[in-house]
């Protein structure tokens, strides 16, 4: 099609990279020497996908969506060659002619891709676009790709500019940097690089971004296998939350802040709690209090205490496992039935004795229904006027 324009075209920078690393690839960059509008209309005319502006700015950028999903941007520069000279590492700055089947390489980005290696075209490149910086952490992440001594120290010196980069851009690398096989190394590079802070938007001492980073790499080995727990995400914000301290109010504000969602947000807290309860649960009964109130979050609370805590935190989760794994069916009582049993309205005092009872029923002091209804009138005694004692402090947000 580019040809009966009379216009050349390039495949460039991820999709050939991940074709030396013998990754898939799910969609392809094209450099077009030409009306890349145009190419593009003519591949939505045929069923290609939807063509959509992404920048009518210098340089022209067209996505055609369909199932393999193309950005179609008009060269800077003049030739291929001035175009790729612009791009931020060399296994990026690469292209593949599509006329001729050549490929285009003239920074030795392909040598350095196949020996997972990261190197900057030219560091004056890195003040386009400032997120490039905090991108070299995320491709030593997601593609192992290492960056070198100057990419290191020119990053450093660069990084101020992510002070300048939408917090939108910022939490997409962050995201794809926290999904990684393995995120450890690549986050403490970023720390020796003095990123963080910035990146994350939090101001922290140094020795507080090493400790996340140590946490990191201690949970790598389990999630970077193919039977890891599903939500790699959580677990490694988590991670890092504990390594900078941070409160579970703290750490909401600060996921809000940098675009994630209420839900990821939330999710977050929780585990911070059932973490922070589970350490403080010395006694039989606060174990079992922990139980309850961690609920969903409590299989991720006990992988971060077993990998994170040393062995203080493998013999808590030890404790706390057993516990979860002795569950049984037991008797299902609700706030309603509180409520009929004690002839009172719903209130909070309903709602902490309907948690006691719960407890009561995970410890196995209660085991029948009708255990359940004396054990809630014994304890409910001048329920009338909402006036119930607490019998167990709660130890961790209820779930």
């Amino acid at each position: 099609m580019a040809r009966a324009r009379g216009v050349r075209v390039w495949i460039v920078g991820g999709a050939p990279r991940d074709s030396l690393l013998g990754l898939p690839w799910l969609d392809a960059d094209v450099a077009v020497a030409g009306d890349a509008e145009a190419l593009a209309r003519d591949l939505e005319a045929l069923g290609f996908g939807r063509a959509i502006a992404i920048s009518r700015a210098t340089p022209r950028v067209f996505r055609v969506a369909g199932k393999t999903p193309l950005d179609l941007a008009e060269i800077e520069g003049g030739s291929i060659e001035a175009d790729l000279a612009r791009r931020d590492f060399t296994a990026n700055a690469v292209a593949i002619d599509l006329e001729s089947g050549r490929w285009i390489d003239p920074f030795g980005g392909a040598r350095d891709a196949i020996q997972r290696r990261l190197r900057l075209v030219r560091e004056s490149n890195l003040a386009e676009d400032p997120l490039r910086v905090f991108r070299a952490a995320r491709l030593y992440a997601t593609h192992g790709l290492r960056p070198d001594r100057r990419t290191l120290e020119a990053c450093r010196r660069a990084g101020s500019g992510l002070a300048r980069v939408a917090p939108e851009r910022l939490q997409a690398e962050v995201a794809k940097l926290l999904e990684a096989s393995e995120v450890g190394r690549a986050f403490g590079w970023a720390e020796r690089a003095g990123l963080l802070s910035r990146a994350f938007g939090l101001r922290r001492p140094a020795g507080r971004w090493r400790r996340a980073a140590r946490n990191l790499a201690r949970l790598d080995p389990m999630l970077g296998r193919p039977s890891a727990l599903p939500d790699r995400m959580s677990l490694r914000l988590a991670a890092i939350a504990l390594g900078l301290r941070l409160s579970p109010r703290q750490a909401m504000r600060w996921l809000g802040a940098r675009r994630f969602s209420r839900a990821q947000a939330g999710s977050l807290a929780r585990l911070l709690d059932a973490v922070r309860a589970a350490r403080a649960a010395r006694s039989a009964d606060a174990r079992w209090a922990w139980v309850h109130d961690a609920g969903p979050a409590a299989c991720n609370a006990l992988a971060l205490l077993e990998r994170i805590d040393g062995q203080s935190g493998r013999r808590v989760a030890r404790r706390l496992r057993r516990l979860l794994e002795r569950q049984r069916s037991r008797p299902r009582v609700a706030g309603a039935d509180l409520i009929e049993w004690l002839g009172v309205s719903t209130g909070p005092a309903i709602g902490r004795l309907l948690r006691e009872v719960r407890i009561a029923v995970l410890r196995g002091d209660i085991r029948t229904r009708a255990q359940a209804r004396r054990w809630a009138v014994e304890r409910g005694t001048g329920a009338r006027t909402a006036q119930i004692p607490k019998i167990v402090r709660p130890s961790v947000r209820s779930s």
